[in-house]
């Protein structure tokens, strides 16, 4: 099919792709306002060593995961959630709460999801407090130059919210696109009837000579 043909496609069936990506992108936009708005805080920590020291770096790196364990567990959540009156069981904040280890940086990575951003900041800084305080319990049976510490370097603070209204509108519109460039090919291909002197010549393969012009009645 020529270049031409395509195009010729495209103006008779501009409406449907028009129609096909207006719907999607309704659709998108409608499906994003009626989700909830789910929030998602970060809080970046810091894990160093006293002392420069290879061993004892390496001591830090396979010590992390053991960080995160201390307290991504329903016991320790249950009482985070009671500290900060939240009324919610450890179970459930199991889910919401993700704390992510980052040995190569030296970093402890704290996410938290809640439907207000308010209350995932404050439950992601609540949770790198205990971090904290379990790192300082467990610091108490070692020498001053074998300790390693917690530092917060970053407060909790927004990274990103779903649903994200506008992505999913920019994909509506081009999944919209797409469809409607696949309809008006398909409507194209059943449309069987001949409507002007180039539909006959496709039709049959042979150029038109001439044409007999419609005359008014009058």
């Amino acid at each position: 099919m020529p270049i031409h043909d395509y195009l010729t496609v495209l103006r008779k069936r501009w409406w449907v792709v028009l129609l096909t990506v207006a719907t999607a992108v309704l659709v998108a936009y409608g499906g994003s306002k009626m989700l909830r708005s789910t929030y998602r805080a970060q809080a970046v920590y810091l894990v160093v060593a006293n002392r420069a020291d290879n061993g004892l770096n390496i001591v830090l790196r396979n010590t992390m995961n053991s960080y995160r364990e201390l307290v991504l567990q329903p016991d320790a959540l249950e009482q985070i959630s009671q500290q900060l009156h939240l009324d919610v069981p450890g179970e459930r904040l199991l889910r919401d709460v993700y704390i992510q280890p980052r040995p190569d940086e030296q970093k402890l990575i704290i996410e938290v999801d809640h439907s207000y951003l308010e209350q995932a900041q404050v439950i992601a800084e609540a949770v790198g407090k205990r971090i904290e305080e379990e790192v300082t319990r467990l610091n108490a049976n070692l020498e001053g130059t074998d300790r390693i510490n917690v530092v917060r370097i970053q407060r909790a603070r927004l990274l990103s919210m779903k649903p994200n209204t506008r992505i999913n509108v920019l994909a509506g519109a081009i999944l919209g696109l797409i469809g409607g460039l696949f309809l008006a090919f398909v409507l194209e291909y059943l449309d069987d009837t001949l409507k002007d002197s180039a539909d006959v010549e496709r039709f049959v393969g042979l150029a038109t000579l001439g044409a007999i012009p419609t005359l008014d009645a009058k």
